[in-house]
C-alpha cells in the first residue's frame, strides 16, 4: 500500500503525542512504517517521524557516517533547511553513528533558556531494537510512580543527557525509533535514574 501523506502522518503524530505525554510508552507505528519502503537511507519509522515533525520552518542536523544521504531526503521531503548540530532545531542520530560523535553533538546543542526553553533541540535516535532490557528507571510528569526505560542507555549517554537536563525547564526532548517500526520517548521532564540506585537524579 502507499504512504498517505495526510493519514499516516496524522496517526503518527497521535503516537508521538502519546509518548511525548506518558515516557517510555512504546507506539506501534509499523503499519504506516510498511508503507515507507521506499526509504533506504534509515529506519521508515525515522522518516514517518520526520515527514511529522519538520517542515520549511525548522531547521535540522544529520550524524552519522550516511549523513550526506539522508540528510538529501529529508530535505527533498520537508524543505527543511541543515544547519550545525548547534544551531539545528532537529537532531538524527542514524544507527551507525557512534557514541563519542552522539555525545558530543548533545553536549553543544541546544538546550532552551529558562526564558525560552523551547528554543531546544528535539533528538531523533535510532534505536536496536525498543522494548529490550534496561538498567534504568524512568520518573516525573506523565509517570505513575516509575517506568521502564524503553531501550538500553549507557552510562555515559545518561550523564551526559543529565548535564543537559539540570537546570528546569530547559533540556532536550528524545525520541527513539527502531528498525520495526515501534517509537518511543523520554522528554526532558523525565529523570532517568539507575534502577540499583539513585545516582543519576535530575
Amino acid at each position: 500500500m502507499q504512504l498517505d501523506s495526510v493519514h499516516d502522518i496524522q496517526k503518527v503524530y497521535r503516537e508521538l503525542l502519546q509518548c511525548m505525554a506518558r515516557p517510555g510508552k512504546i507506539a506501534d507505528i509499523r503499519d504506516s512504517a510498511a508503507k515507507a519502503d521506499f526509504v533506504r537511507e534509515c529506519h521508515p519509522a525515522t522518516f514517518l517521524v520526520i515527514q511529522t515533525l519538520l517542515d520549511a520552518e525548522v531547521t535540522f542536523h544529520v550524524l552519522g557516517e550516511r549523513k550526506d544521504a539522508i540528510r538529501r531526503k529529508i530535505e527533498d521531503y520537508t524543505f527543511a533547511g541543515h544547519t550545525s548540530a548547534e544551531d539545528a532545531d532537529y537532531i538524527i542520530a542514524p544507527a551507525e553513528t557512534g557514541e563519542p560523535e552522539l555525545l558530543e553533538a548533545i553536549r553543544g546543542c541546544r538546550a532552551g533558556t529558562l526564558e525560552n526553553p523551547h528554543q531546544s533541540a528535539t533528538w531523533i535516535i535510532e534505536a536496536g531494537a525498543l522494548g529490550g532490557s534496561s538498567d534504568w528507571k524512568l520518573s516525573g510528569p506523565g509517570i505513575r510512580d516509575e517506568a521502564e526505560a524503553p531501550i538500553a542507555l549507557s552510562e555515559a549517554f545518561v550523564r551526559t543527557r543529565s548535564m543537559k537536563t539540570q537546570e528546569f525547564p530547559t533540556g532536550i526532548d528524545l525520541i527513539f525509533t527502531d528498525g520495526d517500526g515501534l517509537i518511543s520517548s523520554i522528554p526532558r521532564t523525565t529523570a532517568i535514574t539507575a534502577k540499583e540506585e539513585s545516582a543519576w537524579v535530575m
